[in-house]
């Protein structure tokens, strides 16, 4: 297999020739026209450079007159080529990718190159001619700018351009305890037995995140997709959409079509959720939430759960830590607010008091998140409590949120029914303008 990619190459000079200014991100990996495998292209890209640098216009024309200037425009296709780059490019935005990939196989032709040079004469040089090839093989590989990726300068760190934003949950005595909400770049773990009532309370947040104007995405491992979806109208409906029906088995509350109509549109290219059809493993998981970030703004993302995933590993154990490392860092990456439904293991049972070690499955699980909550409900009573066992933003635990349910609903609320009253928006708002 060849150490070049000449569709790559072609992508960062078409790139360059439709977003004149992205040659600059070529600083950001030590990117260089000697890096290109075709002589060709490192021409064109030499003669990019010299126009950028000068503060001239790249395109065709440009870039045409300073090759022809050269007496090079021959010699790398004519104008023809140019035109032809441009047609390649299907995004700008992957230029960085692509430049990554054409320094990574130049960095890997120079090492072979000297390796080549090494092996020829090997037996004939003496201890400090092997140090010295063995220097100049770590320089080469140190040349390659993704190193420096790897650590900034702390004085260019500027706090007042923090991003302190937060997605509240909708019940607000719980967004005073967290800070505002769930803040950006946090992962948050929710524990509690089955039936407890975790999936019924995210279904409340994911539906008021929503209402804020905040892209979501839900996995669920359990259920189908008509199971979410019906679930989620319910929760999400007005009175005036939920209708009452009778079957051989009683009465029963049912959106009505009309309600399912302006919630599918309410959630629009705005509610994505996993495909049943994809393997719900940490690479597939990490791919969609960073794509869905990038392209979609997606801001806040449900995995319902931790138990469902199958991802790499040695046992169960190193599978849920690679899996949370991963959550976490996307949620740093990207400033996401993601939440981990993970069950309660048997312990939770015996302990009369709740703590974060409750959650089934690695005990570094816990360690890694910001927030650790748990659901639980006390029957007696019909409540259902959230407790907060885990706060890194604010500090402040065992708060405990007190909540009732109406079946009706599907909607946890607290004392006041602000929650169980609220309407989350999903009909559309008729204007005067709207009928002229």
């Amino acid at each position: 297999m060849g150490l070049y990619n000449i569709e790559a190459e072609q992508n960062i000079l078409g790139a360059i020739l439709i977003d004149p200014e992205s040659i600059t991100h070529g600083n950001d990996v030590n990117f260089c026209a000697d890096d290109f495998f075709v002589p060709k292209h490192t021409l064109i890209y030499k003669c990019m450079k010299k126009l950028s640098d000068s503060n001239s216009q790249i395109d065709p024309i440009t870039l045409g007159n300073e090759l022809k200037k050269e007496g090079m425009l021959e010699k790398i296709g004519g104008m023809s080529y140019l035109a032809d780059l441009m047609t390649i490019v299907a995004s700008t935005d992957n230029i960085i990718f692509y430049m990554k990939i054409v320094k990574e196989n130049a960095v890997k032709r120079s090492i072979k190159e000297l390796l080549s040079q090494t092996t020829k004469t090997i037996q004939t040089m003496e201890s400090s001619e092997l140090i010295k090839v063995s220097d100049d093989l770590k320089s080469t590989i140190l040349d390659n700018g993704d190193i420096e990726n790897l650590f900034i300068d702390a004085s260019t760190i500027s706090l007042q351009n923090q991003n302190t934003g937060a997605i509240q949950t909708g019940f607000m005595s719980l967004d005073s305890a967290t800070g505002s909400g769930l803040n950006y770049g946090t992962l948050s773990i929710l524990t509690g037995n089955p039936g407890s009532g975790k999936s019924t309370f995210l279904n409340q947040v994911l539906a008021n995140a929503l209402s804020l104007g905040f892209n979501s995405f839900l996995y669920s491992g359990e259920l189908t997709y008509q199971m979410m979806i019906e679930w989620f109208c319910r929760t999400v409906a007005n009175p005036e959409h939920l209708g009452s029906y009778t079957n051989s088995f009683g009465k029963y509350t049912k959106v009505t079509q009309e309600g399912i109509d302006l919630i599918r549109n309410w959630t629009k290219e705005r509610l994505f959720i996993y495909s049943k059809d994809a393997r719900a493993d940490e690479i597939n998981l990490a791919n969609v939430i960073e794509y869905l970030a990038i392209r979609k703004d997606v801001k806040f993302f449900i995995l319902d759960n931790l138990m469902t995933l199958e991802c790499s590993g040695s046992d169960k154990y190193e599978k849920q830590i690679i899996a949370v490392k991963a959550l976490k860092n996307l949620a740093k990456k990207y400033d996401l607010v993601i939440i981990l439904v993970a069950h309660s293991n048997k312990s939770s049972l015996m302990n009369r008091e709740s703590h974060v070690f409750e959650i089934s499955g690695a005990s570094e699980i816990p360690n890694l998140a910001d927030y650790v909550f748990k659901a639980y409900r006390d029957t007696e009573k019909s409540v259902t409590y959230i407790d907060i066992l885990k706060n890194r933003i604010t500090g402040i635990v065992k708060h405990k949120l007190s909540l009732s349910f109406d079946n009706s609903r599907k909607r946890f609320y607290t004392q006041g029914e602000y929650e169980l009253k609220k309407d989350f928006g999903y009909t559309p708002v008729w204007t005067q303008d709207s009928f002229c």
